[in-house]
Protein backbone atom coordinates (compact mmCIF):
# COMPACT_ATOMS: atom_id res chain seq x y z
CA UNK A 1 0.00 0.00 0.00
CA UNK A 2 2.69 2.31 0.64
CA UNK A 3 4.85 1.79 -2.37
CA UNK A 4 1.18 2.75 -4.43
CA UNK A 5 1.08 6.00 -2.42
CA UNK A 6 4.87 6.38 -3.15
CA UNK A 7 3.97 5.79 -6.83
CA UNK A 8 1.14 8.09 -6.93
CA UNK A 9 3.06 10.93 -5.12
CA UNK A 10 5.85 10.35 -7.80
CA UNK A 11 3.88 10.40 -10.61
CA UNK A 12 1.70 13.48 -9.89
CA UNK A 13 5.00 15.41 -9.27
CA UNK A 14 6.09 14.26 -12.22
CA UNK A 15 3.00 15.02 -13.96
CA UNK A 16 3.07 18.50 -12.54
CA UNK A 17 6.46 19.71 -13.48
CA UNK A 18 6.37 18.47 -17.20
CA UNK A 19 5.55 21.66 -19.44
CA UNK A 20 2.79 22.34 -21.54
CA UNK A 21 3.97 23.04 -24.82
CA UNK A 22 2.34 26.91 -25.74
CA UNK A 23 -0.04 26.54 -28.84
CA UNK A 24 -1.05 29.74 -31.01
CA UNK A 25 -3.68 30.26 -33.67
CA UNK A 26 -3.50 28.82 -37.36
CA UNK A 27 -3.61 31.85 -38.44
CA UNK A 28 -0.20 33.53 -39.14
CA UNK A 29 0.22 36.96 -36.29
CA UNK A 30 2.89 39.28 -36.91
CA UNK A 31 4.41 42.47 -34.73
CA UNK A 32 6.55 45.27 -35.96
CA UNK A 33 9.78 45.23 -34.60
CA UNK A 34 11.74 47.81 -36.28
CA UNK A 35 12.81 50.49 -38.91
CA UNK A 36 16.18 50.80 -39.87
CA UNK A 37 17.52 52.90 -43.08
CA UNK A 38 21.21 52.30 -44.32
CA UNK A 39 23.01 54.24 -47.56
CA UNK A 40 21.94 52.82 -51.24
CA UNK A 41 25.02 52.63 -53.91
CA UNK A 42 24.43 55.73 -54.93
CA UNK A 43 23.90 54.93 -58.60
CA UNK A 44 20.52 54.54 -58.59
CA UNK A 45 19.19 53.23 -55.07
CA UNK A 46 19.78 55.74 -52.73
CA UNK A 47 19.10 54.34 -49.20
CA UNK A 48 17.31 50.87 -48.20
CA UNK A 49 15.08 50.74 -45.44
CA UNK A 50 15.09 47.36 -43.94
CA UNK A 51 11.19 46.37 -41.98
CA UNK A 52 11.71 43.99 -39.48
CA UNK A 53 9.32 42.10 -38.15
CA UNK A 54 8.05 38.99 -35.94
CA UNK A 55 5.74 36.45 -36.76
CA UNK A 56 4.21 33.11 -35.08
CA UNK A 57 2.39 30.56 -36.84
CA UNK A 58 0.23 27.53 -34.56
CA UNK A 59 0.51 25.23 -37.69
CA UNK A 60 3.46 26.44 -38.72
CA UNK A 61 2.45 26.50 -42.74
CA UNK A 62 4.70 29.30 -43.38
CA UNK A 63 6.50 29.88 -46.95
CA UNK A 64 5.36 29.05 -50.20
CA UNK A 65 8.94 27.46 -51.27
CA UNK A 66 10.24 29.47 -54.04
CA UNK A 67 9.72 26.79 -56.57
CA UNK A 68 9.71 24.55 -54.24
CA UNK A 69 6.62 23.45 -55.68
CA UNK A 70 6.14 24.57 -59.65
CA UNK A 71 2.27 24.69 -58.75
CA UNK A 72 2.87 27.51 -56.00
CA UNK A 73 6.30 29.18 -57.69
CA UNK A 74 4.12 32.57 -58.57
CA UNK A 75 2.63 32.85 -54.94
CA UNK A 76 3.70 35.55 -52.49
CA UNK A 77 3.44 35.82 -48.76
CA UNK A 78 4.62 39.07 -47.65
CA UNK A 79 2.31 41.97 -48.50
CA UNK A 80 3.35 45.43 -48.28
CA UNK A 81 1.64 49.10 -48.70
CA UNK A 82 3.86 51.49 -48.78
CA UNK A 83 2.16 55.43 -48.04
CA UNK A 84 3.45 58.48 -49.12
CA UNK A 85 3.13 62.12 -47.15
CA UNK A 86 1.46 64.11 -49.11
CA UNK A 87 -0.93 67.57 -48.47
CA UNK A 88 -1.53 66.45 -44.74
CA UNK A 89 -2.51 62.77 -45.77
CA UNK A 90 -0.39 59.32 -46.37
CA UNK A 91 -1.41 58.54 -49.87
CA UNK A 92 -1.05 54.69 -51.20
CA UNK A 93 2.24 54.56 -53.43
CA UNK A 94 3.11 50.98 -53.80
CA UNK A 95 1.99 47.98 -52.96
CA UNK A 96 5.57 45.14 -52.71
CA UNK A 97 5.26 41.39 -52.35
CA UNK A 98 7.71 39.28 -51.60
CA UNK A 99 8.51 35.16 -50.72
CA UNK A 100 9.51 34.31 -46.91
CA UNK A 101 11.41 31.28 -46.92
CA UNK A 102 9.61 27.91 -47.16
CA UNK A 103 9.52 26.10 -43.92
CA UNK A 104 8.76 22.42 -43.15
CA UNK A 105 5.80 21.77 -41.25
CA UNK A 106 6.12 19.75 -38.15
CA UNK A 107 9.47 18.46 -37.81
CA UNK A 108 10.51 19.75 -34.53
CA UNK A 109 7.07 21.11 -33.29
CA UNK A 110 3.86 22.31 -34.73
CA UNK A 111 3.99 25.91 -34.43
CA UNK A 112 6.96 28.45 -35.92
CA UNK A 113 8.13 31.39 -34.56
CA UNK A 114 10.81 34.00 -35.81
CA UNK A 115 12.12 37.27 -37.26
CA UNK A 116 12.12 38.77 -40.94
CA UNK A 117 13.71 41.34 -42.40
CA UNK A 118 12.45 42.88 -45.55
CA UNK A 119 14.91 45.41 -47.87
CA UNK A 120 13.12 47.98 -49.27
CA UNK A 121 15.24 49.91 -51.77
CA UNK A 122 14.33 53.47 -52.15
CA UNK A 123 15.48 55.66 -55.15
CA UNK A 124 15.96 59.49 -55.82
CA UNK A 125 12.42 58.99 -57.19
CA UNK A 126 10.91 57.48 -53.73
CA UNK A 127 9.21 59.83 -51.34
CA UNK A 128 10.94 61.19 -48.68
CA UNK A 129 8.50 60.74 -45.96
CA UNK A 130 6.28 57.53 -45.91
CA UNK A 131 4.70 54.88 -43.59
CA UNK A 132 4.52 50.91 -44.67
CA UNK A 133 1.21 48.57 -43.68
CA UNK A 134 2.11 45.12 -44.07
CA UNK A 135 0.89 41.75 -43.43
CA UNK A 136 1.60 37.71 -44.48
CA UNK A 137 -0.61 34.87 -45.46
CA UNK A 138 0.66 31.13 -44.62
CA UNK A 139 -0.17 28.27 -47.18
CA UNK A 140 -3.46 27.28 -45.92
CA UNK A 141 -4.57 31.34 -47.26
CA UNK A 142 -4.58 32.27 -43.37
CA UNK A 143 -4.03 36.19 -43.60
CA UNK A 144 -2.26 37.65 -40.48
CA UNK A 145 -3.51 41.15 -38.50
CA UNK A 146 -1.82 44.07 -40.11
CA UNK A 147 0.82 45.89 -38.73
CA UNK A 148 1.63 49.68 -39.48
CA UNK A 149 4.98 51.02 -38.86
CA UNK A 150 5.43 54.92 -37.66
CA UNK A 151 6.26 57.76 -39.90
CA UNK A 152 9.77 57.01 -41.95
CA UNK A 153 11.38 60.07 -43.26
CA UNK A 154 14.47 58.86 -45.17
CA UNK A 155 16.33 61.91 -44.83
CA UNK A 156 16.72 62.18 -41.18
CA UNK A 157 17.60 58.55 -40.60
CA UNK A 158 20.45 58.57 -43.14
CA UNK A 159 21.54 61.45 -40.98
CA UNK A 160 21.61 59.05 -38.20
Amino acid sequence: MKKNIFFIILISILFLKCEKAETYSEIPEIKYTRFNVIEGDGDYTVANGILTFSFVDGDGDIGFGENKDTTLSQEYDIFICEYYFLNDTFTLNDTINYWMPYFEEGIYRESIMGSIDVILPQTILSPDTIRYEFYILDRAGHKSNIEVTPEIIYSELLKQ
